[in-house]
């Protein structure tokens, strides 16, 4: 019994380390999807609209655990930002941002099928998403929150990241500024 207690009050700290990691990885993730939003312009016709909110659709759930709340009726680029849980694609239509939850990953080639040619900026952090013909993907470098933008997937939606998003990011696929 005594052992016991002891090993459940080692762990504890360990596990509130662990825990205060993944909001602080959560919080970095929520402003980084304001920075993308912020730059990226979508097709004119869609950004000039007037009074046009950017919708943030989270897809298969929300791996933020609330941490885009504060997010929702902020402006971005003098548009409401709109955030929204949806359960498909087909709920997906009116967003400007998609962030697919890893839980998705099997899924992904027919979401992708599903979603291409749309203007919406697809996100997500399970690891070769942009490889896979995602726009922007999360990853870890040494411990470290890293971006990786697929620009050719970008373009095709009618999508343009400008250079400040494109310095972000660890890695760029595709178009001029590949490295």
């Amino acid at each position: 019994m005594i052992a016991s207690l002891m090993l459940w009050f080692a762990a504890t700290p360990v596990a509130q380390a662990q825990e205060n990691i993944q909001l602080v990885e959560q919080e970095i993730k929520a402003g980084l999807l304001y920075n993308f939003m912020k730059y990226t312009d979508w097709p004119s016709d869609r950004a000039q609209q007037p009074n046009a909110p950017i919708v943030v659709c989270l897809l298969g759930g929300d791996p933020f655990a609330g941490r885009l709340q504060p997010l929702a009726g902020r402006t971005v680029n003098q548009h409401v930002i709109e955030l929204r849980n949806v359960r498909n694609v087909d709920e997906a239509g009116t967003c400007s941002l998609v962030f697919i939850h890893a839980d998705e990953k099997p899924q992904w080639p027919q979401l992708r099928a599903a979603l291409m040619g749309r203007a919406l900026l697809t996100v997500s952090d399970f690891q070769g998403f942009a490889d896979e013909g995602g726009m922007i993907e999360f990853t870890r470098i040494e411990n470290k929150i890293g971006v990786k933008i697929d620009t050719v997937a970008v373009m095709a939606a009618h999508l343009q990241v400008q250079d400040r998003l494109l310095k972000l990011a660890n890695a760029v696929r595709g178009g001029t500024g590949a490295r």
